[in-house]
């Protein structure tokens, strides 16, 4: 018996040491190696300015609405800028071909050709999708004050957060410098007229 209760103490503590050595590994290597960070050098920082052809719609309540999506139209509508708000449609078969490619993205911009008329840059805000299928019901976009002209790339959003956060980081670097700047600057009381001059 006294055999027994040794070797079945021997193989617990075997196994509790294999047990806790799998939880180590488990717990520090494959831990640290989703959390550092890799970056391909090669990977793009910028996206190419997307054209996307609208036309002006009459807005008609809901029934309106549908009625343009069967016509294989998406409802849009385009804010901002100090302008007044601007009702458009889009043909369903631009926006499928950036739903399939993976360029139609929240917060990216894109050149708004209204009907050959006007150009302008447009940020898209809000993205409405169908629950079941993946068509797009309705779409808004907000003005931008890029020339449309010259605006042909931008760079990717989470490039620009990172940027926004490196500035604000050195920005408060600068001020903390130039408050122990002001520190140190000497405010004690120095006469202007030594005693020795006053003697004379």
């Amino acid at each position: 018996m006294n055999f027994i209760k040794t070797f079945s103490s021997i193989t617990k503590a075997t196994s509790l040491e294999g047990f806790t050595q799998s939880v180590f590994k488990r717990g520090f290597f494959i831990r640290g190696k989703n959390t550092s960070e890799i970056i391909d050098p090669n990977a793009p920082t910028t996206y190419p300015i997307k054209q996307i052809f609208c036309f002006d719609r009459v807005v008609k309540g809901k029934a309106g609405a549908k009625r343009v999506r069967h016509a294989e139209f998406i409802p849009a509508t385009i804010t901002g800028g100090g302008l007044p708000l601007k009702n458009i449609q889009i043909e369903w078969g631009r926006i499928k071909g950036l739903l399939t490619t993976g360029k139609l993205y929240k917060n990216r911009k894109f050149l708004l050709n209204l009907d050959d008329k006007e150009q302008l840059i447009g940020k898209l805000a809000v993205a409405q999708f169908h629950p079941l299928s993946e068509q797009v019901l309705f779409l808004k976009f907000s003005r931008s004050t890029e020339d449309p002209k010259t605006f042909t790339s931008e760079l990717l959003p989470h490039l620009q957060y990172k940027q926004r956060q490196e500035n604000e980081i050195q920005n408060k670097r600068d001020e903390a410098l130039r408050y122990k700047k002001l520190q140190s600057i000497d405010l004690s009381f120095k006469p202007a007229v030594r005693k020795s001059e006053l003697n004379n």
